[in-house]
């Protein structure tokens, strides 16, 4: 059972749930761009052994959007974290995180090996592309920043959201409905997202491959790394960069599926998998 929980920092409020007992280890969940905390309904329950704050990232669910002005950047998305540790009083935590809150976790990770005990990414880890690349993506986060009355489609029912979503994404109805309960507010017309929409076009800090390799490289914390789907061009950069270090303390697993594996019909192996991670019964060489 999830509790609510609010989280008071000095710059903004953070929302999320809380999942297990205090008795667990202290986690943190980190879902992906544009879904929210909802995203680990499906796992959550039942994962052993842990205390899990599921948290929306700012702009995302319910939690506040940025002040006019400041960025939608991976760097104060890992910033934000520390403070919700801070304020949780954990000194060091686990972080669970699927795609985007994957990369932003390893990023912190590598950022703040002394900070995190166990890393788990399911779909994710931090991104990486050519110099020119990374340069453009960080125009277009300054960019995002300057948009004014910008406004987010309105949808005329739930159901008519909830279709687009699973058309945009390939989800099942399951889990797109999961992530739209947290994620919509009604207004005038139908529905909408509670998304701050100056988030499109920004997103986590990505590396070249020079960078990530030295990230890579600080990152102490026990990590799985869970890959779902291969063909996404994004996640295959960083595979060619982090699959030949051949780390060991990363353990990558293949789990062919859907993005949102952890929300589809493979959720229980995605468990099992963890579970088995977090308590050392995950045979490595397999």
């Amino acid at each position: 059972m999830s509790q609510q929980d609010n989280m008071a920092l000095e710059h903004m409020t953070i929302r999320g749930k809380f999942w297990g007992t205090e008795q667990g280890q202290p986690t943190i969940a980190l879902h992906g761009y544009l879904d929210n905390a909802n995203s680990f309904d499906m796992i959550a329950p039942h994962l052993s052994g842990l205390y899990i704050y599921a948290m929306d990232f700012a702009g995302h669910g319910l939690s506040d959007y940025r002040a006019p002005g400041d960025l939608y950047s991976g760097l104060n998305d890992i910033r934000d974290i520390l403070c919700v540790a801070d304020k949780l009083g954990w000194q060091t935590f686990n972080i669970i995180g699927h795609s985007m809150g994957a990369e932003i976790g390893s990023q912190l990770a590598g950022f703040f090996p002394e900070r995190v005990n166990s890393l788990i990414c399911i779909d994710g880890f931090c991104g990486t592309n050519v110099a020119s690349e990374t340069l453009g993506h960080l125009r277009s986060t300054i960019e995002s920043s300057f948009k004014k009355n910008s406004s987010l489609k309105v949808f005329p029912s739930f159901e008519a959201m909830t279709q687009r979503l699973c058309e945009a994404t390939g989800q099942n109805k399951t889990s797109a409905m999961c992530l739209i309960e947290r994620g919509h507010k009604k207004v005038e017309g139908g529905f909408t997202w509670c998304t701050d929409p100056r988030i499109k076009g920004s997103g986590p800090l990505e590396l070249t491959p020079d960078q990530l390799n030295a990230l890579a490289e600080n990152i102490q914390a026990e990590t799985l790394f869970i890959v779902a789907d291969r063909d996404n061009s994004w996640l295959s950069r960083t595979l060619d960069v982090i699959e030949p270090r051949h780390d060991a303390n990363i353990t990558i697993v293949d789990l062919p599926g859907h993005h949102h594996i952890h929300m589809q019909e493979r959720s229980a192996e995605v468990v099992q998998l963890i579970n088995d991670f977090i308590h050392g019964r995950l045979d490595k060489t397999a």
